[in-house]
């Protein structure tokens, strides 16, 4: 990730090894890489909050179950 890039992480996946463990993972080995809010708005943002991202469940009239993180690094 260069710096002052973002990186919008999202699978369709319910595991957390899938989702905010992959997240937490990859902030560990990229030094100033940091989460940041999806929206401005924060009811903007879909789903439930889980640590590092936010995740909807699957609905059976509507979404499929589904996780998304924003990631940004700093500029020197």
């Amino acid at each position: 990730m260069a710096p002052g890039g973002t990186l919008l992480y999202a699978t369709c996946s319910l595991l957390p090894e899938e989702n905010e463990n992959q997240v937490a993972a990859f902030l560990a080995r990229t030094p100033g890489a940091a989460p940041c809010p999806i929206a401005a708005d924060p009811g903007l943002e879909w789903g439930l909050a889980r640590g590092l991202g936010r995740q909807t469940l699957p609905e059976p009239d509507g979404m499929d179950g589904f996780f998304y993180a924003r990631l940004e690094k700093a500029t020197p």
